[in-house]
């Protein structure tokens, strides 16, 4: 019990030093004055107008970037009152200039609000029509007199991409993190090759590649969490034989997944680490019950590190921010929202069923083709054999889509990006096919 009691102090205390460190960093990101961005946001804005809302990335692969996104991340980094920093980051306002904002507005109950520009006296309409790249090129041109929260996330990507801005504009945010993205990948494929073998390395890279990881590097929205992915996973890599408590290092990486994440694809800084240690663990040949019990606890104390990690900002907006309504409450009533069904003609039960068929149809036709690659790669010397290990991929394999039946009007909506999540899916059906298709299972690893 003493045991029990003392994991769950060493828990606390870390949860709330990082809360702390978080806010520290999001203060000093928001400590300098938005005019010294202002010009790299106008030049940001006039590259987005160009592009439109839609940054087709393939069209083969049917892969696109969300500019309204990226906008809405310029016009907050814009928005900031560099002379009170803590307000600034916990409302994460857009369309807030001190000098000129009339009206703020509290953060809404639905979401795709956009502030139409109007005259001064009649300030601003509210508009369902999203348009966040023309709302970015009225504020900049000081026509928008409203301002609107939006300070249910964390928002701590402003940690990397507010002090990018006094350098860059959007366009070479994204080269340089397109060339970062590149090197991690390199190092990781590398990595994984030297714990894991060539067909292990081969599904790594392959299924990144599928599932849009260099897209995502020029993506404002998605790149954090896929680097807090990546990263987490090269340190664990490089710390295979160190790590003692798995469920500590799941926990904290689930916290700073939280912290970034603008509800992207999350699951994927639990679903890679964990695969990669379970990797490890399968060269001691463990029982099923074995690996399925640290596969479920990681999945609880994930959920709970990324859960507390937002609650917390509400319930520290609620006790510090003067406001008309709760943030705890605005944000329960968006997760109904989210989870509502995306079809009204349609029973729940088919629309999950169309949207899942929407995400794999991408990948009929790789996977087999990958199957192929592995059957060469072992000189055509196969057997079917299932064992433990390919019964926990499969599983893996099926979290994003729990994730995407749970949340299936966010789902829909943001199609463009959750699609991401399908990197789960492709790794766990290509890492079980690889079991069943070797000939000498001791060849896995």
């Amino acid at each position: 019990m003493k045991s029990k009691i003392l994991k769950v102090l060493k828990y606390l205390s870390i949860f709330f030093l990082i809360i702390i460190t978080f806010n520290i960093l999001l203060y000093l990101s928001c400590s300098f004055n938005s005019n010294l961005i202002k010009n790299n946001v106008i030049s940001s804005y006039k590259i987005l107008k160009k592009q439109g809302s839609r940054l087709v990335v393939s069209k083969s692969l049917d892969i696109m970037n969300d500019n309204n996104t990226d906008a809405l991340i310029m016009n907050e980094a814009i928005s900031i009152d560099a002379k009170n920093p803590y307000v600034s980051y916990m409302k994460m306002r857009k369309n807030y200039r001190k000098d000129i904002t009339i009206k703020e507005l509290e953060d809404m109950n639905y979401e795709g609000v956009v502030l139409n520009h109007s005259n001064k006296q009649k300030r601003n309409t509210i508009s369902y029509s999203y348009k966040p790249i023309v709302e970015l090129g009225n504020f900049i041109n000081s026509k928008i007199y409203t301002s609107l929260n939006y300070g249910r996330y964390w928002h701590g990507y402003m940690v990397m991409y507010r002090p990018l801005l006094l350098i860059f504009n959007i366009s070479q945010i994204r080269i340089l993190l397109f060339l970062f993205f590149v090197g991690l990948f390199t190092y990781f494929t590398y990595l994984i090759y030297k714990a894991f073998g060539k067909n292990i390395a081969i599904i790594f890279g392959l299924s990144l590649l599928l599932s849009g990881y260099f897209s995502a590097a020029i993506s404002l929205e998605c790149a954090p969490i896929f680097l807090v992915m990546i990263i987490s996973s090269i340190i664990l890599l490089k710390r295979l034989d160190k790590i003692k408590d798995i469920y500590f290092f799941v926990f904290i990486v689930a916290c700073i997944s939280n912290y970034v994440d603008f509800l992207t694809v999350p699951l994927i800084t639990l679903g890679i680490p964990l695969i990669i240690y379970f990797l490890k663990l399968m060269k001691e040949n463990h029982t099923f019950s074995y690996y399925f019990r640290i596969l479920n606890i990681c999945t609880i104390v994930w959920f709970f590190g990324y859960a507390g990690t937002w609650i917390m900002k509400w319930v520290l907006y609620d006790m510090t921010i003067s406001h008309k309504e709760s943030m705890l409450y605005i944000s329960i009533i968006q997760s109904f929202f989210r989870t509502q069904n995306s079809y009204k003609n349609f029973p729940r039960i088919l629309s999950t069923f169309l949207f899942i068929i929407r995400f794999i149809n991408k990948y009929l036709v790789y996977i087999p083709l990958a199957t192929l690659i592995l059957i060469y790669i072992n000189k055509f010397k196969t057997s079917f054999k299932f064992n433990n290990k390919v019964y926990l991929f499969l599983i893996i394999s099926l979290y994003p889509i729990i994730w995407w039946i749970l949340l299936l009007k966010h789902s829909n909506v943001h199609y463009y990006f959750v699609y991401r999540h399908s990197l789960l899916f492709i790794i766990g059906i290509l890492l079980s096919l690889n079991e069943i298709l070797l000939k000498n299972q001791n060849k896995s690893f």
